[in-house]
């Protein structure tokens, strides 16, 4: 199981450049990859994407990576004067306008966009060294994720197993329970009868249709059966993806027992119900950051 979140940086210094890469990821829906810095090229994005290909399926991904190069020569500085003096133009019709005065350094000017603009030409993206030191990176993210991963899949086993507990206690309890709901429901049934003679099989019949209609056996059932999957999936080694089956697994447990809830007034099942509720709920809140 892993992590949706996960974080990993370094800096690489080589000859003729430096890299400085770092992937950082959050929960999301599907795969979302963002990249930034002054070495992304359409190069060097190709080169990302093959890297992160058929290795991450779910996430926010922000993908940052800086090149310096060394070589002065290759430095590509791109200064807007047209668009500078169109703004200082602007600025002097200002102060004459309203009389004032304004005290502009170069440096509120070059923060201005499409001003100034400081980059540089690489085009050797097949450098061995570039892409050995990404992939370090990106493994060391991946690491990351898992190690994230094993942390939540032993808070799940944990929750798991205690709805196990809760659920064979509950279990226990129905027998007795659905005894009892049945002679309720005969008693109830003489009284409205209020002496009037009917055949006493009838009543027995009325009495266990009633009892039928609030027994919980079925959804325990289904409660168990959805918990021993979700088991089985944060336990197997051959499922990639799991953060979509679990949420909807915990949906489904969530919603069996609103069912379990409704369909009967033992206090001592409600209590074991409410802490099935309280494991699911953190349960649900832990998928939301599964892969």
């Amino acid at each position: 199981m892993k992590s949706m979140t996960g974080f990993a940086q370094e800096r690489f210094d080589f000859i003729d450049f430096s890299i400085n890469v770092y992937f950082k990821s959050v929960n999301h829906k599907f795969l979302d990859v963002n990249f930034k810095g002054t070495g992304i090229t359409p190069a060097s994005e190709k080169l990302i994407k093959e890297i992160i290909k058929d290795k991450v399926f779910r996430g926010k991904i922000e993908v940052n990576f800086d090149l310096f190069e060394k070589n002065q020569k290759k430095w590509n500085i791109q200064f807007n004067e047209y668009l500078l003096e169109e703004i200082l133009d602007k600025i002097v019709h200002f102060n004459e306008k309203y009389k004032g005065s304004l005290n502009l350094s170069i440096d509120s000017f070059l923060k201005i966009p499409m001003i100034f603009h400081l980059d540089y030409i690489f085009e050797n993206f097949s450098n061995e060294n570039i892409k050995n030191s990404v992939k370090k990176v990106f493994n060391n993210f991946l690491q990351s994720r898992i190690e994230e991963g094993e942390y939540i899949s032993k808070n799940l086993l944990k929750g798991i197993k205690k709805i196990e507990d809760n659920l064979d206690i509950i279990e226990g309890e129905v027998g007795n329970l659905e005894h009892e709901i049945y002679l309720n429901y005969k008693e109830k049934i003489k009284k409205l009868l209020n002496g009037i003679e009917i055949d006493e099989r009838r009543i027995v019949h009325e009495a266990a249709i009633a009892a039928e209609k609030n027994c919980i056996a079925e959804e325990i059932n289904r409660l168990r059966s959805h918990n021993k999957r979700l088991k089985e999936l944060v336990q197997s080694k051959k499922i990639d993806q799991k953060g979509r089956e679990a949420d909807f697994l915990s949906q489904e447990m969530q919603r069996e027992t609103h069912t379990i809830a409704s369909k009967t007034n033992s206090v001592d099942i409600h209590k074991y119900v409410i802490l099935i509720r309280r494991e699911i709920e953190k349960i649900k809140q832990q998928v939301q950051n599964v892969e």
